[in-house]
């Protein structure tokens, strides 16, 4: 029950999702399994009277159940037993108050967790097995590649830790990856030299991603408010959210890249806010600049990850440890002494003119 305004927003989704489930449910879009329809007795049925129950208890006797379900069935019909339901909504929920996830981690909990409770015919995940974990890794790697297969299976592994902490279930994806083999090709992050680039609409935004090492979303999504004299301005705002909370972070802007960012700035006209958008049209639904892959190629020569890519490689190159490249990249610290101190804003402005 929602009391105030605050707490209905934060519901709303929720029970958006729940709704969806229905619906599918209703249209036979998603079959459920045995225990899941027992399970859904106490929501869809009114055990409180007596003729249902009466109905119910003589209707199991021409089920085809065997006799744990028919034991269950009848346990859960007369009120013995309340059954534990956490559907995949509920659970999505659950990880998302815990872990502040982007929107796009958390659009992708909800399709893996919609395509594996679709697939074992599973609404209420506790009753998901280890069986069924394996059964569905072997049904990915038949279906997409094996490092395709290990990242929804990553996903759907981290959402399981979260259900083995709050309900003590066994951690069935635990381990599942680890005996898929993925042969990784050595990928060449050289791109082509950068005064040869074609003009284009987006040369500017690639040539951004060139001196910065950025993520694609994060400079697709700038505000010219967050272009200083000196530095570019990595923060969420309404229309972005960042990946981690160490994404957010100050860049130096590149010796090379003055010019280039004073000729961006003047493009504003001064009618615009100072909190608009400079490429408004990369939104694609919360996801931003998520078409720009070929485009970039065509230009450059590689895709944006890949320029993000060449400026860590330069980096090392040149001596800069991971600390100051973390920064640089905004990556979030792998170990607890990374997480103390800062880097030095000068030795930030050296490692960024360092890039060519």
């Amino acid at each position: 029950m929602a009391n105030t305004l605050r707490d209905a927003q934060r519901l709303l989704q929720g029970f958006l999702e729940a709704t969806d489930e229905e619906i599918r449910i209703a249209r036979g879009e998603l079959s459920l399994s045995t225990n899941d329809q027992i399970d859904r007795l106490p929501a869809t049925t009114n055990l409180n009277d007596p003729d249902v129950v009466e109905m119910l208890l003589t209707g199991l006797a021409e089920e085809s159940l065997t006799p744990a379900e028919a034991t269950r069935a009848k346990a859960v019909i007369t009120g013995e037993v309340m059954p534990d339901v956490v559907s995949a909504s509920e659970l999505v929920h659950i990880a998302t108050q815990l872990k502040s996830p982007a929107k796009r981690t958390r659009d992708s909990w909800i399709k893996e967790l919609d395509e594996f409770s679709a697939w074992a015919g599973v609404t209420n995940l506790l009753h998901c097995t280890k069986q069924n974990a394996v059964d569905y890794r072997s049904h990915l790697l038949s279906r997409v590649s094996a490092n395709t297969a290990k990242t929804k299976l990553a996903y759907l592994a981290g959402l399981w830790a979260v259900l083995e902490e709050v309900k003590g279930c066994e951690h069935i994806f635990r381990g599942i990856t680890k005996r898929i083999k993925v042969v990784k090709e050595r990928k060449d992050y050289d791109c082509l030299p950068i005064d040869t680039w074609k003009d284009s609409q987006y040369t500017v935004l690639f040539k951004l991603l060139y001196y910065t090492g950025c993520r694609i979303a994060e400079v697709a999504g700038l505000r010219y408010c967050d272009i200083k004299d000196d530095r570019i301005c990595i923060v969420p705002h309404q229309d972005r959210t960042l990946k981690t909370a160490c994404s957010e972070r100050e860049i130096p802007i590149h010796e090379q890249a003055q010019g280039l960012v004073k000729a961006l700035l003047a493009c504003s006209s001064p009618s615009f806010s100072s909190s608009a958008l400079i490429w408004p049209s990369l939104n694609n639904n919360g996801r931003w600049g998520t078409n720009l892959s070929t485009p970039c190629r065509r230009v450059t020569g590689i895709n944006p990850h890949g320029l993000r890519h060449r400026v860590a490689t330069q980096l090392r190159e040149h001596g800069y440890n991971e600390s100051v490249i973390g920064k640089a990249l905004g990556h979030t610290p792998n170990t607890i002494t990374g997480s103390y101190g800062s880097i030095p804003w000068q030795k930030l402005v050296e490692a960024i003119n360092s890039i060519k």
